[in-house]
This record gives structure tokens, sequence and C-alpha cells, in this order.
């Protein structure tokens, strides 16, 4: 008898340190945190399944197996939106991002720039509300957080757009996302001769951002780009911008 409630009191122990053991060696699709907004699961797997290490969407493939992102596009209507400021930016930023790539397919692939009110006039529910990507943007995402790292992880769907990564924001890996995303864009669209800097048209159409957050464009720059930090910092740099590519993001 003894040994019997010995040998109970032995698997009574046991039992959660082989639960732990068993979900550490799980191979979940992705690290699920309970304070998100809603769950990302259901993105995190189209942009896996569809988008390369370019960030090129291979939206043939997608408009023919579109069951996550119609699922996920539901939730974010009925999204009810709640929690931590990190948590309610990855659902924005996400969010945002599953619209486009959404509207473009409506638009049987056309260009954003080719489809009539596709930032301005047409209309996506979110958190139980109609409005524009403009309105997500600039009214909720722009105005309510004032990070202009969303600039290189919010993705319009054109070819100068930063890539789109192949994994959703979360309320636990968005600041991280962001600051990799700015990291690998602004080295790559900045080029610098002499004192002529030439970058991204999004430094432009939002320099008010880059001002507020460094007082100054160039500053800006500097932070990421340091070999180039004096000039840039100083009245001596040119800095015009490039052509924006409004080319389809596609595979």
């Amino acid at each position: 008898m003894r040994s019997l409630i010995l040998f109970t009191f032995f698997l009574t122990l046991s039992a959660p340190a082989f639960a732990q053991d068993k979900n550490r060696h799980s191979s979940p699709l992705m690290a699920v945190s309970s304070s998100d907004v809603i769950s990302h699961q259901n993105f995190d797997a189209l942009l896996k399944k569809f988008v390369d290490k370019k960030g090129q969407v291979n939206y043939k493939a997608l408009a023919k197996d579109r069951a996550a992102l119609d699922t996920y596009l539901k939730e974010i209507g009925n999204a009810k939106i709640s929690g931590s400021d990190d948590a309610k930016l990855a659902f924005y930023i996400n969010t945002y991002n599953a619209i486009v790539i959404d509207s473009v397919l409506q638009s049987k692939l056309k260009g954003v720039m080719e489809t009539k009110g596709f930032f301005k006039k047409n209309n996506h529910k979110v958190a139980g509300t109609m409005m524009t990507l403009d309105h997500l943007e600039n009214s909720i995402i722009r105005k309510d957080f004032a990070e202009p790292r969303i600039h290189f992880v919010l993705v319009c769907g054109a070819k100068s757009c930063p890539r789109l990564r192949q994994e959703a924001a979360t309320q636990d890996n968005v600041i991280a996302m962001m600051e990799a995303a700015t990291k690998e864009f602004i080295p790559l669209s900045t080029k610098v001769k002499g004192n002529k800097v030439k970058t991204s048209e999004l430094f432009n159409w939002f320099k008010d951002d880059f001002i507020k957050a460094e007082g100054s464009v160039g500053a800006y720059l500097a932070k990421y780009l340091p070999e180039h930090a004096e000039l840039l910092k100083s009245k001596k740099a040119n800095i015009s911008f490039s052509k924006y590519s409004w080319k389809l993001n596609k595979q």
C-alpha cells in the first residue's frame, strides 16, 4: 500500500514536468500571446506560405487558397480592441497588410494605383468600424502611436515598399520587427555619393514623422547609416528622393 501511495505521489509531481517537456518539444506555427488583440496565426501561416524571402507575394496561388485570409479578415472585422499598446500596434500593422493583400486579390491583381479608390475610398471592416486604408494608416496608426518605424512594416503592395515579412506581428515581436525592418530598408534604399543623398520617397511623404523623432530626415537616416552620420546630420547633405515604383509586389 505504501509503495502504491509513493508511486501515485511521484506521478502527480511528474505530470506538470512531462507536460512542459512535451510543449517545449512541440513545433507550433508561431508563438501565440494571449494578450494579442486577436490570434494572428492564420495571417502568419499565410505569410509563410505565399510570401518569399524578397517579400514578393504569390497572389495567384493565394487566390486559389484564401481560406486563412478570409478567416483572418473576419476576425479583424469583429475584433474588440484591448490590451497593451504593442498588442494594438501589432493588430493594426497586420490588419493594414492583410487588407492590402485582399484588395489586390479583389482587383484581379491590378497595381494598387490602377485600382480606383484603393487607399482613399474603398472601405473595410476593422473592429466593427468601416474605414479606408488611408484612414487606418494616417488617423489611427500614425496618430495614435507616433512611431516612425511603422513605415517599414506597413506594405502597400508596391515594388518600392519595404519587404513584406514572412511572419505576422504580435505583441511580443512588433518592436523587434520594426527595428529589423528599419535597419534593413534604410541602407538598401539610400545611396550616398559625396554630399548627395538619395533615399526612398517615404522620407518625403512622411517627413514630419521622422523630423518629430530625430529633428530632421538626415538625422533619422544617420541612426541607421553611422558611416555617413556626420554628413547626414549637417546642412551639407543634399537629400533627394527616388522615384517610387508602384508595380505590384508579386512573384
